[in-house]
């Protein structure tokens, strides 16, 4: 037989040809081939016009690790809704009794994480004094140094000791000094002459009668009964029988918020106030810059 090239196209398929291809797309869809992963390409797909080309998306699975992370914001959001479901339904005593156990559960877990914390603070106490057990036993005579070395060491320790304890007794006596500039400071150096005190400030006393009641301090609330005597004739310029003040608040001049203090109540004093602790320069009735005799009674002390 002879044929015919067709003019134009392709020629037909002969029925053997036709019967193969009948049987490959048989067996094509009978049984389906797994499915692969495609990636954004130009496939080929035949129309009306002809051949044209459409665009396949890229299908990835997702990794075991997203699947986890989807499930449990699934089951999260579920269970959120189901919690909130559930107390829209719950009674007040219900609901009431329900914020109390998870109140008390927060509290087991607190109690909890504080024990974990305390053991924890055990065990570095423990390996904290481990550690300083070995330290003394590898610096100890015979205890893991040489024994020259230990014994070295033992002796530079005795000599420290000694050394400090010279130094200390060396400023024994710096301490005495110390005490006496202390008393002289806050309680006079008496004349021996005269039987005054001085005191800071210049301020000079003399107790003529020594009471027997409560000791006048800094701060303290004083009722006084003075005279104040000076100029060249030792007349009184000023006197009181009843006059308060408190001590230290510069309520009096300075003289007297320093000769005062000591005085027990009942006692008398004689002060000697210079310029610089009383009025300065001023006069008062003994002239200017002169010396202030104070003769001060102690009535009551609080």
């Amino acid at each position: 037989r002879g044929r015919m090239k067709r003019k134009g196209g392709p020629r037909p398929p002969s029925a053997s040809e036709r019967s193969k291809l009948i049987l490959v797309s048989a067996c094509t869809t009978t049984f389906q081939s797994p499915p692969i992963t495609m990636s954004t390409s130009e496939v080929p797909a035949t129309g009306a016009t002809g051949m044209e080309t459409i665009s396949v998306a890229h299908i990835k699975p997702k990794s075991k690790k997203e699947q986890r992370a989807e499930r449990k914001a699934a089951k999260k959001a579920s269970s959120s809704t189901h919690e909130a479901t559930k107390k829209q339904h719950l009674s007040p005593a219900d609901l009431k009794e329900q914020n109390y156990r998870l109140k008390k559960e927060r509290r087991k877990e607190q109690l909890k994480e504080r024990e974990k914390e305390m053991r924890r603070e055990i065990r570095r106490d423990k390996n904290e004094r481990k550690k300083t057990r070995k330290r003394r036993e590898l610096h100890a005579v015979g205890g893991g140094l040489d024994p020259k070395i230990a014994a070295e060491r033992l002796e530079q320790r005795r000599n420290k000791k000694r050394r400090k304890k010279d130094e200390t007794q060396a400023n024994e006596p710096s301490k005495g000094q110390d005490m006496d500039i202390y008393d002289k400071v806050f309680n006079g150096t008496e004349d021996d002459d005269s039987g005054y005190r001085t005191l800071e400030a210049g301020v000079k006393c003399k107790d003529i009668v020594v009471g027997k009641g409560s000791v006048v301090q800094n701060n303290s609330l004083v009722t006084v009964m003075y005279k104040l005597k000076g100029g060249r004739f030792d007349s009184v310029i000023d006197s009181s029988k009843n006059f308060a003040f408190r001590v230290g608040k510069g309520e009096v001049i300075q003289g007297w918020d320093i000769g005062v203090q000591g005085i027990a109540v009942g006692g008398t004093r004689m002060l000697i106030v210079p310029p610089k602790a009383g009025y300065g320069g001023k006069d008062i009735g003994a002239g200017p810059g002169a010396l202030l005799y104070f003769h001060i009674t102690v009535l009551s002390c609080k």
